[in-house]
């Protein structure tokens, strides 16, 4: 694949072929129910081998059970032999993973934006939303990483084969949230991870992607809490259109370095668009600084720098 270009906004209405799919082995973190099911549902309808990892049991049984040339690992991302094992499985489909999705992800109370009373100390926030959503998707990132590189090499060649990471981000990776600083952190911060790798995939034959979605009826948030936001007037996002902008991602191997949002249809037929933000469009100066950034370490100088 060639190094990574500025590019258009990705046409998101184009038709789908997902016919170069079919037999590749597909990771899925938190792949048991909510947007990570919807994912697995897709890849599995166009004939992708997907192993589920999931710490719900039950759920990720029961669906790996419902679907063709599927498995699933309980597996804690939080724990890095967790997500060991998780990928070695993969590879029992056809010896190697393809595809991998960074979909794990909790957003409890926030316990950041809090104020304890002027007469008391303030208190330790749980900081496990951290853990999960930022240094699982790091592990997940690292491993994924190193079987890219394993199976393809460091040096582009016509015989390398697509590879792609696909992390998860939010609306929140974007957008003012108000009263929660802990989830936006850290979903800016997964975008943070596909913009430091973007440029460098080529190497190894490899991309990199966010989804974003909008509000989705999952299990992330309490039922109320979807009740509450829907009254107010907000139209939600679809899981199945999740499941699409990751078809569109992984079947389109020119896609690489963008942040697909899943939004409301009324923002997008399809249920998903390129916002084109992730490359300041029209924005000389801040492209002109990010040349600066690259300067002394340009991509040029190959993958691992000694």
């Amino acid at each position: 694949m060639e190094s990574y270009t500025c590019t258009t906004p990705v046409d998101c209405e184009k038709i789908l072929d997902t016919s170069n799919l079919k037999g590749k082995t597909a990771v899925i973190t938190g792949g048991a129910n909510g947007i990570g099911e919807a994912y697995a549902r897709a890849l599995s309808a166009v004939g992708v081998n997907v192993c589920i990892g999931d710490l719900d049991s039950q759920g990720g049984s029961k669906l790996a059970s419902e679907l063709p040339h599927a498995k699933f690992v309980k597996c804690d991302v939080t724990i890095w032999k967790d997500q060991l094992r998780l990928f070695a499985e993969a590879t029992s489909f056809n010896g190697k993973v393809d595809y991998v999705i960074a979909n794990a992800g909790i957003c409890p109370r926030d316990e950041v934006f809090t104020f304890a009373g002027e007469d008391q100390d303030p208190t330790e926030p749980n900081l496990t939303a951290v853990d999960v959503n930022l240094k699982g998707v790091l592990y997940t990132t690292k491993i994924a990483l190193h079987y890219f590189v394993k199976q393809n090499g460091t040096k582009p060649s016509p015989q390398q084969e697509d590879t792609c990471l696909v992390l998860i981000g939010s609306g929140a990776a974007f957008l003012d949230c108000l009263r929660g600083p802990v989830y936006p952190s850290t979903k800016w911060a997964v975008r943070g991870i596909m913009h430091t790798l973007r440029r460098t995939g080529f190497y190894h034959g490899s991309r990199v992607n966010v989804i974003s979605p909008w509000y989705v009826k999952t299990s992330i948030l309490p039922a109320g809490a979807f009740e509450h936001v829907e009254k107010s007037g907000v139209q939600f996002a679809l899981a199945e259109d999740a499941g699409n902008a990751l078809l569109r991602i992984l079947s389109d191997r020119t896609i690489n370095g963008k942040s697909l949002f899943v939004s409301a249809r009324k923002w997008a037929p399809a249920g998903y668009l390129d916002l084109d933000i992730d490359d300041y469009p029209g924005n000389e100066l801040l492209q002109e600084i990010q040349v600066d950034q690259m300067r002394s370490a340009p991509v040029e100088k190959g993958l691992f720098l000694a």
